[in-house]
């Protein structure tokens, strides 16, 4: 077949039809076994492009995936090596949260939580053979027949191993990391339940609770975090969603939920729903359509939160948390649209004034910021970063890059990979 490549038992087309992927190092082609015809996709990455630090990244995630076999956790069926290139033959998923999330900007809370049972139980199967994945954020959530896969592990690790590793080398997806592990601190699986924590709140919010364009400005928040203990609630969510949060964004990984904690929030949450459903059905059959509308369950979650105190923007309410050592406060806004771009726009002021060191006079944030000034700001910072002599300044100024990458990454695909081309050749 015309541009069919062959590697071991499995298939695949080099085109773009093919390609339901691309990374820094290679492209990912959708393929299939010769014999079973079995979907797969293949990880094609380029020898030439992985040196040192990312070829030990890779290599590491394949004896990773070696080991595991669990149902949430994406299957590695075969790799090879050739003179040129690595091959990773994976399970085929149709998408990602990340995908789900740039297509809709928020995903429904019951199906949300369905996603983070799963991740649970794929990251509780990870702990019992003390694994720590590091890298939990959208793109690595995969999502094959309504079911999650958690994938990439080219930052995972063994947790005898933590103690051997330099703490000033960071890894992961800052935005995603732990307090612990942004400040450089000792810590283990504690960190992938904080990490699902940002996740569930992306998932249901389409926004982190912690932002930043800055690790430094980052770090400050999270540390005002952990004096007031306050989270922002775009709008109100159900009692079961807004516990499990809680207890997954706990500053101190000390008093931070365990996985099977988590189960119990969110199992009791659904056992209550249900319950709630059935009592209104039964209702449905012996009441009015005007009695059924006063007696039947509002699924307005707003309904199921005891409002504390009110003001103009906000509404603050209580809710019962697992860790009664610690209290927390979470605030909901009432704000329409309208009302909440006001505010967003309040609140990344001084994102913007860092936008001043750019060539060109940049006043809106990341998200308005032309491709052209983008781009003209992240060539800089890179420039700025191959200056860079000491160790840490270099790792920091990676950290800020990655901030940035994400923040820009599926705005615009054409112009980004207009980018990695330009950057490149730097």
């Amino acid at each position: 077949m015309l541009n069919e490549k062959v590697i071991g038992e499995y298939a695949y087309l080099q085109s773009d039809e093919y390609k339901v992927g691309s990374g820094q190092f290679g492209h990912v082609f959708k393929g299939y076994h010769q014999i079973s015809k079995q979907i797969v996709a293949i990880k094609q990455i380029n020898k030439k492009q992985v040196k040192s630090f990312f070829e030990q990244m890779l290599r590491n995630e394949i004896e990773i995936l070696k080991q595991l076999n669990h149902q949430y956790i994406l299957k590695m069926y075969a790799h090879y090596e050739t003179i040129n290139n690595f091959y990773i033959v994976l399970e085929y998923c149709e998408t990602d949260i990340l995908q789900i999330l740039k297509k809709q900007d928020q995903i429904p809370e019951d199906q949300v939580i369905v996603y983070i049972l799963q991740v649970a139980e794929a990251l509780l199967y990870l702990q019992q053979k003390q694994i720590i994945h590091r890298d939990i954020k959208p793109s690595n959530i995969l999502i094959h027949n309504g079911e999650v896969r958690l994938a990439d592990f080219g930052f995972a690790i063994q947790q005898d191993q933590l103690k051997f590793e330099d703490r000033k080398l960071q890894v992961g997806s800052p935005l995603y990391m732990s307090p612990e592990t942004l400040l450089k601190q000792d810590y283990n699986h504690k960190t992938d339940i904080w990490s699902l924590g940002v996740l569930y709140f992306e998932m249901i919010f389409g926004v982190v609770p912690f932002f930043s364009m800055e690790l430094e400005d980052l770090i400050r928040k999270l540390k005002q975090y952990q004096q007031d203990q306050v989270l922002f609630f775009k709008h109100p969510i159900s009692n079961g969603s807004t516990e499990a949060i809680r207890n997954l964004l706990v500053y101190n990984p000390k008093y931070r939920c365990e996985l099977i904690q988590l189960a119990e929030i969110l199992q009791k949450h659904l056992r209550n729903r249900k319950q709630m459903t059935r009592s209104a059905h039964l209702d449905r059959s012996h009441k009015t359509t005007t009695i059924k509308r006063r007696i039947t369950p509002d699924p307005s979650p707003q309904d199921n939160s005891k409002i504390i105190s009110e003001s103009k923007d906000l509404v603050k309410i209580n809710t019962s948390y697992t860790q009664k050592s610690h209290k927390q406060t979470t605030y909901f806004n009432k704000n329409n649209s309208s009302d909440q771009k006001k505010n967003d726009s309040k609140s990344d002021s001084n994102t913007k004034q860092k936008f001043s060191e750019t060539k060109q006079n940049i006043q809106n944030s990341i998200e308005n910021m032309s491709n052209a000034d983008f781009l003209s700001y992240f060539i800089d910072k890179l420039n700025n970063l191959k200056e860079q002599k000491q160790q840490e300044e270099f790792i920091q100024k990676l950290n800020e890059c990655q901030l940035l990458i994400y923040q820009y990454y599926g705005r615009d695909e054409n112009k980004l990979n207009l980018m990695k081309e330009k950057l490149s050749i730097l």
